[in-house]
This record gives C-alpha cells, sequence and structure tokens, in this order.
C-alpha cells in the first residue's frame, strides 16, 4: 500500500523561480480549507472598479489580459485575510517557523473552471514595505495533490505537490498564474514578508 504522504516529488529540487523549503504540518489545513468554503471571501475578477488603478501595474496587468482576448467570465479568485475570514494565529505561526515579520497575508482560492492568468501581485503599499529591507514572499499549498490544481511561478510549474509544500519566491514580484481545471477549489496561503 502506498503512503501519499510520504510521497516526495524530486522534480522540486530543481526548481528555477523559487525554492522548495519542505512541508508545514503544524496546523490542520483541511479545517481551516473546510471553514473557508462557508465563507464569502473577496471576489477577485475583471471589474476594473474592484482594482486601485491609480497604482502602477494594475493597468499593464489589464491591459495584457485585454491584448491577449481571456475570456473574462473564467478570471475569478476569491481572497480570504486574516482577521477578517481567519484566525490571525495561523499568521503568527507561520512566520515564528519561518522567522520573517509580516508584512501581509492571504488564502486564496480559485474554484473549478476559473483561473488567475499570467499577472504579479500589485501591491499599494510596496513603498512602505521596502522601508524595512527586502521583501520575502512565501506560498503554502494547503490541499492534497490534486489533478488540475497548477500553480505557475516564473519558469516553475507546481502540481500534486504534497500537502503543506512551503515554496520562497526568488523574486517577490514573479510573474505567476493559478489554474483550477480540476474538481474542486484551489487554496494556497501567501506572505509577504520581511
Amino acid at each position: 500500500m502506498e503512503n501519499n504522504s510520504a510521497h516526495f516529488d524530486k522534480r522540486l529540487l530543481n526548481l528555477e523561480s523559487s525554492i522548495f523549503l519542505n512541508t508545514y504540518r503544524r496546523v490542520e489545513w483541511n479545517e481551516i480549507v473546510e471553514s473557508l468554503l462557508t465563507i464569502e471571501g473577496s471576489n477577485i475578477t475583471t471589474d476594473p472598479s474592484r482594482w486601485n488603478t491609480d497604482t502602477p501595474g494594475y493597468n499593464e496587468i489589464y491591459s495584457m489580459w485585454e491584448n491577449a482576448n481571456f475570456n473574462s467570465n473564467s478570471i475569478k479568485w476569491i481572497n480570504y485575510y486574516p482577521d477578517i475570514h481567519f484566525d490571525q494565529s495561523l499568521v503568527l505561526d507561520i512566520a515564528g517557523y519561518l522567522n520573517v515579520k509580516v508584512h501581509r497575508t492571504w488564502i486564496s482560492r480559485i474554484d473549478p473552471g476559473y483561473f488567475a492568468p499570467k499577472h504579479w501581485d500589485v501591491d499599494d503599499n510596496e513603498n512602505e514595505y521596502l522601508l524595512k529591507g527586502d521583501i520575502y514572499r512565501y506560498s503554502i499549498i494547503m490541499g492534497e495533490p490534486t489533478h488540475g490544481h497548477i500553480f505557475i511561478l516564473g519558469n516553475d510549474y507546481l502540481y500534486n505537490c504534497p500537502k503543506g509544500s512551503i515554496f520562497k519566491w526568488n523574486n517577490y514580484r514573479d510573474w505567476h498564474s493559478g489554474i483550477n481545471a480540476g474538481m474542486k477549489p484551489k487554496f494556497m496561503f501567501h506572505l509577504l514578508a520581511y
């Protein structure tokens, strides 16, 4: 009998745009996912009124999507934020484990049939963060390896990763995409830190 939790894919050691750190198993990811399924988060779509287009970067990304003729009806993800949608203790636990201080954090969800096309995460507070030093970004896979759950980070295609896999980005502003061609929601935890 195969032990799926013992599975390790050696391709995770040869990433170009990120570093696979290990798997984070100090929390019950399934419980967090189940609780978020019952909560309405913040829908991110191509509706320009949802974006602060005064911040450099938003218009560039939106224009890129329009010029590529993306189907705007299939572009949607949901963000969840600490102290609004989930407990801040999760953030503190992960930040302590990584030995970092937090700028901001969120959980992203992509439902089946939707995707987040190529983009980088524009942040209205980036200049403020830079005053504290270098910015580091981490992402954690929250679900079991699932057919159709894909995260593209720079040149790295991350799929079938063990639950709790932590990835440290080489560049916090790297281009990335999330795709859900599976049959259940895809969740990831993201953290910007210094």
